[in-house]
Order: C-alpha cells, then sequence, then structure tokens
C-alpha cells in the first residue's frame, strides 16, 4: 500500500478495519456523552497521560493483534469550576469508576473498576490487544462520595488494533509547536509541527492543517483554533491527532474618563457646583470579552462627602489598571454656634479679665479648615459682646464673621477708694481722746462696689496717727488693696499725771490743815490750763480732795486723796437736867442752868464762842417721863465756862408761858449737839 502524510489510503485493503485518525462512531457517541454533560461544568478532570493535554477529544493508541500491550495512566486535575476551590477528594471521600472497551474482540482493559481517595491518586490501566479493529475504552462513575463532580471525558481513548504483521510497527504520531487546551497570544502562536516515527517507514515531520479561527472576535484573530495531523504508512496503519489551543489578546483593555467641569470650581479639589463623570474604556482585539466592573457614570447635583468612583475591566487580553476619581461636592457654607469661653470668672457672673468666646463651624460635608476658634473681647461693661470670626468650610464656602456672638459682663478694674472723714470730729484742740473711725469710699463704673462703704479705725495715739483705707471689691472680685487711702489724726487716749502736793491728816473739828494744791504734767497733747483740787471742807465728816487736770484731747486724770474731820465730844447736860427724853418740869420763868462739856479728842474746850443755845417750843408729849427740876439759878440767860467746876454752864431763863414745852437745844461749832426737853408750870 501507498501511505500519504495526510493519512489517505491509496490501495484497497485486506478485508480488516480500515484504521483511521477518525474515532468509530461507538467512540464518538461515548466520548460526546462524557463531554460535560450538555455545558455542565465540572469541579475535576479524570485523564489519561496518552498525550500531554487535558482535554475531551479522544487520544489513539496503535496495537498490534497478538503484539504487545500497551499502557497508560489515569489521574484527577483540579478545575475549581463547579464552585469548591481545590481538590474535590479530602478527608474520607472517593470516587469509584468502572472502566469498559466498547469491543473487547478488540481489545480489552485492566483492571475493570478503579477507586480514587485523593487528588494524588494515579491508576495503571493495562490495554491487551485481541484483534484487529477499533474499540474506546471509557469510564463510568459507580459512586462518588465528595460534594463536587468529575469530568470523565479526558479519560476516553481509542485503540487501533492492526492485524499481526511482524514487519510493520504501527506509526506514532505527535504534535509539536502547540499543546492543547494552550494559550497564545495574538501574533506569537507557534508553528503546529506533524512528528511521526515509524520503524519500517522512518520518521517524518510535515505541518499540520489549521482550522478557522472561532470566537466571537474570531474577526480580530482572537480565538479558538484547532491544529489537525494525520498520518497512514505503507502497512496501511493510520495514527492521526489533532490539537485544540486559543488564540488571545496580548493587550489590556484601556480605562479613562472626563469631568464635566473639567476642574473643580471650589478649593482642595471639592467642588461647588454640579460635576459629571463619564467613563471611556478601549478594547481594540477583542471588544466582547470586556467586562467592566464599577465604571457607571455619575451626575453629581447635590452636596455629598469626597466619594471614591472606580472603574476597573478585563478582557481576553488582561486587566486594566483600576482607576478612581474622587469626587465631592459641598456648595453650603459652615454652621457656626457658640462653644463657651475662658477667662478669670470673678463673682456674681462677672469675668475680670478679657475673655476668651470659642466658637465652632460645623460642616457636614468637606469639613472646616479650623472647626474651632476662639476672639478675644475687647473692653468692659454689663454686656461686653463678641462676634464669631469667619469660618471657611475646606470647598472653600465661607460663613462672614458675626453669624454667632456671645455677651459677657466684664469688669477688669478695680475700686477706686477715696476718704471721706472721721465719723467724729476732734475737739476744739484737734486732738481726739479715743480711737477714730475713719469713713472710706469707693467707687466702680462698671460692676459696681460690693461695699460702697466702710471704715478703719485707728490703733495706738500721736500726734499723726494713720488710719488705711481697708480692702474694697467690686461685685465683679476685682479687689483693691488695703491702704489705697488714708486719714492722719491727733490722737491722745493718756490722761495727764496729776499729784497732790501735799497730803491733809485726819483732824478734829477747827484743826483740820489748809487746803492742798496739785501737779498735772501730759506728754503727748499737753495739759490744758492748770491741775485743779476740790472737794476741801473743814466741817464734821470724812471729805475726799479731788486733784483733776485736763489735757488738750479732753483726756481728764483726778486723783483722790480722803480725810476726816472728828466731831467734838459733847457731854452733859448735867443736873439738874434730865436727859434721854425725859420731860422736864419746871416754873415758868425761872432760870435753869445747863451743864455741859466740849472735848477734841482728849482736850477739853473752854471757850464760850464754841456753843450757842436755841429754845424752841414744841407739843407736850403725854407719854414722855416727867422729872421736876430741883435747881434753879438766878440771872439773865448767858454761856460761860466754869473753870472751878470745868464745865460750861448755861443759865437759861425758861418763858413765862405756863403749860408749855420747849426743848432747849445747845449746838456746837462743830455742827453737834445736845437737847432736853422742858415743860413749864
Amino acid at each position: 500500500m501507498n501511505h500519504s502524510p495526510g493519512g489517505k489510503t491509496t490501495a484497497g485493503g485486506t478485508g480488516l478495519l480500515r484504521r483511521t485518525s477518525t474515532r468509530t462512531a461507538a467512540a464518538v457517541a461515548a466520548g460526546t456523552l462524557l463531554l460535560a454533560g450538555g455545558g455542565v461544568s465540572y469541579a475535576d478532570d479524570i485523564y489519561n497521560n496518552l498525550d500531554a493535554v487535558i482535554d475531551a477529544t479522544a487520544e489513539v493508541m496503535p496495537l498490534n493483534a497478538g503484539g504487545s500491550s500497551g499502557s497508560t495512566t489515569l489521574a484527577v486535575q483540579e478545575r475549581n469550576a463547579d464552585g469548591k476551590n481545590g481538590c474535590n477528594l479530602t478527608g474520607s471521600t472517593a470516587l469509584t469508576l468502572n472502566l469498559a472497551s466498547s469491543n473487547p474482540a478488540v481489545a480489552t482493559v485492566s483492571p475493570s473498576q478503579v477507586t480514587f481517595t485523593s487528588c494524588s491518586d494515579t491508576k495503571a490501566l493495562t490495554i491487551t490487544p485481541v484483534g484487529a479493529g477499533s474499540a474506546s475504552v471509557t469510564a463510568r462513575q459507580v459512586s462518588n462520595t465528595t460534594d463536587g463532580t468529575f469530568n470523565l471525558a479526558p479519560a476516553t481513548f481509542t485503540v487501533n488494533v492492526a492485524a499481526p504483521a511482524p514487519s510493520n510497527t504501527a506509526p506514532v504520531l505527535n504534535i509539536t509547536g502547540v499543546t492543547s487546551g494552550g494559550t497564545y497570544t495574538k501574533g506569537k502562536v507557534p508553528a503546529a509541527l506533524c512528528n511521526v516515527i515509524d520503524t519500517e517507514d522512518g520518521n517524518s515531520t510535515f505541518d499540520a492543517k489549521l482550522g478557522a479561527i472561532t470566537g466571537t472576535d474570531a474577526a480580530t484573530g482572537i480565538g479558538s483554533q484547532t491544529a489537525f495531523c494525520s498520518y497512514t504508512d505503507k502497512g496501511d496503519l493510520t495514527a492521526s491527532s489533532s490539537v485544540t489551543y486559543s488564540i488571545i489578546d496580548g493587550s489590556a483593555p484601556t480605562i479613562g474618563y472626563t469631568l464635566s467641569p473639567t476642574t473643580p470650581d471650589g478649593d482642595n479639589g471639592w467642588y461647588k457646583t454640579a460635576v459629571k463623570l463619564h467613563w471611556i474604556i478601549t478594547e481594540e482585539d477583542s471588544p466582547s470579552t470586556v467586562k467592566p466592573t464599577g465604571c457607571e457614570d455619575q451626575t453629581i447635583t447635590a452636596d455629598q462627602v469626597a466619594t471614591d468612583y472606580s472603574c476597573s475591566a478585563t478582557s481576553s487580553g488582561g486587566t486594566a489598571a483600576l482607576q478612581t476619581v474622587n469626587l465631592g461636592k459641598d456648595a453650603t457654607a459652615p454652621t457656626v454656634a457658640a462653644d463657651g469661653e475662658a477667662g478669670i470668672m470673678g463673682s456674681n457672673g462677672w469675668y475680670i479679665s478679657d475673655v476668651n468666646a470659642s466658637f465652632t463651624g460645623t460642616d457636614a460635608t468637606s469639613g472646616l479648615l479650623a472647626a474651632v476658634q476662639t476672639v478675644t473681647s475687647s473692653g468692659e461693661g454689663d454686656a461686653v459682646k463678641v462676634d464669631s470670626p469667619a469660618f471657611t468650610d475646606i470647598a472653600g464656602n465661607a460663613t462672614p464673621a458675626g453669624a454667632a456672638s456671645q455677651t459677657f459682663r466684664i469688669d477688669k478694674t478695680a475700686p477706686e477708694v477715696t476718704s471721706s472723714g472721721p465719723t467724729t470730729q476732734p475737739n476744739s484742740n484737734g486732738w481726739y481722746n479715743t480711737d477714730v473711725t475713719a469713713t472710706f469710699a469707693a467707687t466702680d463704673l462698671t460692676s459696681g462696689p460690693a461695699t460702697p462703704t466702710q471704715t478703719g479705725t485707728s490703733q495706738g495715739q500721736g500726734e499723726a496717727v494713720t488710719v488705711e483705707s481697708p480692702a474694697f471689691s467690686d461685685n465683679a472680685g476685682n479687689t483693691t488693696p488695703a491702704g489705697a487711702a488714708s486719714q492722719t489724726f491727733k490722737i491722745d487716749k493718756t490722761a495727764p499725771t496729776v499729784s497732790f502736793d501735799s497730803v491733809i491728816a485726819d483732824s478734829y473739828f477747827g484743826s483740820t490743815a489748809a487746803k492742798p494744791t496739785c501737779t498735772a504734767s501730759d506728754v503727748l497733747s499737753g495739759v490744758s490750763g492748770s491741775c485743779v483740787v476740790s472737794g476741801y471742807d473743814t466741817k464734821n465728816g470724812t471729805h475726799t480732795l479731788k486733784a483733776t487736770a485736763t489735757d488738750l484731747a479732753g483726756n481728764t486724770t483726778t486723783v483722790e486723796q480722803a480725810y476726816t474731820v472728828k466731831a467734838w465730844t459733847l457731854k452733859g447736860f448735867y443736873q439738874p437736867i434730865d436727859m434721854n427724853g425725859v420731860l422736864n418740869t419746871v416754873k415758868n420763868g425761872s432760870t435753869v442752868p445747863a451743864k455741859f462739856e466740849i472735848f477734841a479728842g482728849d482736850t477739853e474746850l473752854t471757850d464760850p464762842a464754841l456753843a450757842r443755845f436755841t429754845a424752841q417750843k414744841v407739843t407736850c408729849s403725854l407719854l414722855s417721863l416727867v422729872d421736876d427740876i430741883e435747881t434753879t439759878t438766878t440771872g439773865n440767860t448767858s454761856l460761860r465756862y466754869d473753870a472751878t467746876s470745868g464745865q460750861f454752864i448755861y443759865n437759861w431763863k425758861t418763858p413765862a408761858t405756863a403749860g408749855s414745852c420747849y426743848t432747849l437745844t445747845m449746838t456746837a461749832n462743830d455742827g453737834s449737839f445736845i437737847s432736853a426737853n422742858f415743860k413749864l408750870k
């Protein structure tokens, strides 16, 4: 027979099944049924290693009847295509498959059943040629304890068994340059070559036939393409193979955008007016494969915080770099509110210092350049107003100064203190003799003095005693310290020193010493006038002498000296007159001698001038004891001292008024006296 590189048989056969690269109808049908079940995606593939690619195309194993057995290996390939990442065969799961030949008269497979327990498992298969012909070896799932599914189509292969011909070995055909399932960039697809190894005919290489590019973007040279090879040797044994690969776009899409207006009309990248964002995605080679993410056009009319708008895109050519546009719109000026103050707080709600008023701005969108600002008050008063400064947000919207304000009571000035004089006036000499209370007044034009007037009291004495003002506070708590004002006074609180120049001793009436003089001195204001002695008396009794002096401040000192003027001792009346309330009876007109003595201590006095007599008519008492005068005398009434008897004798001539009663009294010059009662008969 004659064999051509195209795999066409040029002469008639010997009655055996013609061997071509095309699978039998049964094999094709079986492979089709196992090929992902009508578009279903599978997690993992079960494949053979007859060629270097894993696909649904049935590979061909050429054997000779009666010759050596062929072999291949089944293995697991992870695909992550049914939503489960990684290998399905995890834990204690297992997959059991039955293996069968579509025509055991042509070839058999051993073992007939295999079990996979992990993705690293491999199962060796032995294919025994029986008779000339073609058969398909397929796998069927018996049990599956995993949560995933398996694609069994890549496990299928065709066995072509040639009749015994010791002089002809089946050719081996491989496609090189491209691989099944391979991916190549447009313009860089390797040349596909058919490489034949044939023992009898020799080795050869020729170009593979290329199918048309298929797919949505086939017109741009992007899609799927198949390379075909077929070879029939001189012994009429045919080997065929095909490789399907992908031609991809090697350039990723590009992303751009436009803004309207093109530049922000606010500050720091912010818009104050409406802004439009339009995305532009460009893909020259595979536009149908573009998959944008995000990329929605935007029209921003309302205020919004700075927001990222992103656009990303992929295509068969790759992934475009993520583009992000940050847009914020703020057309609203900040709001401003008073937010506290700082200063030195005094009393009654007054500040005694300038006040730092705080104002807080609020901006819900772009935020503020300065969220808090302070303004310092100026001046003093009951209502000092502090206006807020201008606030500007990051977008450039400004709220003018004065949008908010705070009012404070501020008094930074302490009261002014003046002297308003003493509460009492000095004497005519300009001196005080007591502590002086001085009055001070405070004035405060803002908060007013807490106490308008206060007093201060002097201490000590002297020609210039200073009284300082006490501390004054206003209603805000400002204090003027003590001593801001003062008054000076002449104060002498010490009385003069006074002493007697002599001392009067106790004495009897008539012998009292002369009135003494006194001496006074005053070291501060000086004595006013001279020292005066009073209280001098020579009468009977205890007398107190007073020496008095007054200084120019009006302080007076009085010292005393006591002495006694003793009364004389009177003795009598002696007989014939009865004493002690007895009513002496005597004939009227008679002369009765009244006898008595006067002593100054132990000294008897004898001068008749020291005594005098009086007689006074009185009412006669019926209750008095009565005693007659036994002895009378003659002569006129007179008083004499009788040296012989050592006594005074007063001859009292009684009135000639019978029936009347009289009291006769002798009074000595010292005021002492004795008396007796008489009834005239």
